[in-house]
């Protein structure tokens, strides 16, 4: 079982049990249901199914249009798209479940070991795209809430994509460290509304940039192993086959970059990202379509198409990250000037 999957069955569980502080709009919660049919049904078929004689025709007319508004969406990505969609309307409605982090840690743990499971941080992508449409007063609630720590949330962040230490760890290590020292001074200086609010936009951009640096390192990390498989054999490799390593990175890491775009309930920096990251997708996957036919024609393209990018990759993208984090700063000026013209009026 993938790990996409058993983080989907346990926000199911999670939204069973979930009793929100306001009632959720009519469009999320058939949003909600859409994704979730389409993830365990996928396409709805071209006329709505015979109703019982006491159904309301009304409400099943408008799920079945909801569902079928879905087509052509791949169960991945349906997958994807609505945990995401559970973790905003949380957000967004309050109530959240606070056992949810347990739950999907236990079926983590119950999945270790069967095979199919994609990385850790792909797998962790939906739920930062929901932490970042965060909106200002909650963060602010939030930051009011927690003590300099280890109850604040970056202090409980860790690389997602490598051992600490490794080469590969590095980006991110670098941007939890800069977040929790944002986030430090926040809970420090937590008297002083126009900070607090002056680093939300950087919170926010850092969550997007974690999110780049997770696929940024998926993608390098793949490139690596798929080379080192190709040449040494997979024996040798202790990856597992060019198959393997297609289905079980290359192919998600493609599906969830293009969500990153294409979802409309995303943040502003994550579509950003996700805008940035659209060369990823395509390489990922035309990648796929070639490995359909053949897969080592597949696997030489992704390989070629990676060495051909580099620049684009090792360089474009970093400073990206780091354009995307001073307009952060420079917006959080603004919202601490926000901020201090409310208190003096």
């Amino acid at each position: 079982m993938s790990s996409s999957s058993a983080l989907f069955r346990a926000k199911v569980l999670s939204m069973k049990e979930w009793k929100p502080e306001r009632l959720p709009s009519n469009r999320d919660r058939l949003e909600l249901y859409s994704l979730h049919k389409q993830a365990v049904s996928g396409d709805a078929p071209d006329c709505i199914p015979s109703l019982p004689s006491n159904a309301n025709l009304v409400a099943e007319k408008a799920k079945f249009n909801a569902w079928k508004s879905k087509r052509g969406m791949g169960q991945n990505e349906a997958i994807m798209r609505y945990i995401e969609e559970c973790e905003r309307q949380q957000r967004v409605y309050g109530g959240s479940n606070d056992n949810l982090e347990e739950k999907m840690e236990s079926e983590r743990r119950a999945n270790a070991g069967t095979g199919g499971n994609i990385p850790r941080g792909l797998a962790a992508i939906p739920l930062l795209s929901a932490a970042a449409t965060e909106g200002l007063e909650r963060y602010k609630f939030r930051i009011a809430r927690v003590s300099v720590g280890n109850q604040a949330w970056w202090r409980k962040q860790e690389p997602l994509c490598a051992e600490p230490g490794t080469p590969l760890a590095l980006p991110e290590h670098i941007v939890l460290e800069v977040a929790r020292k944002i986030e430090e001074w926040a809970c420090a200086l937590n008297g002083n509304k126009n900070f607090v609010a002056s680093s939300y936009p950087a919170h926010n951009a850092l969550i997007a940039i974690w999110v780049m640096c997770i696929c940024l390192c998926t993608f390098v990390g793949s490139v690596v192993i798929l080379g080192k498989t190709i040449i040494l054999g997979k024996k040798r490799v202790g990856f597992g086959s060019i198959e393997d390593q297609f289905r079980e990175t290359i192919v998600p890491l493609g599906a969830t970059a293009s969500t990153l775009m294409k979802n409309s309930n995303n943040a502003l920096s994550i579509r950003i990202v996700g805008l940035i990251l659209t060369p990823l997708t395509w390489s990922c996957q035309t990648s796929k379509n070639l490995a359909d036919n053949t897969i080592i024609i597949g696997a030489s393209f992704y390989l070629w198409i990676a060495t051909m990018t580099w620049i684009y990759w090792l360089s474009f993208i970093p400073w990206s990250a780091v354009g995307l984090f001073w307009a952060s700063v420079c917006m959080g000026g603004c919202y601490g000037l926000i901020e201090f013209a409310e208190i003096e009026n």
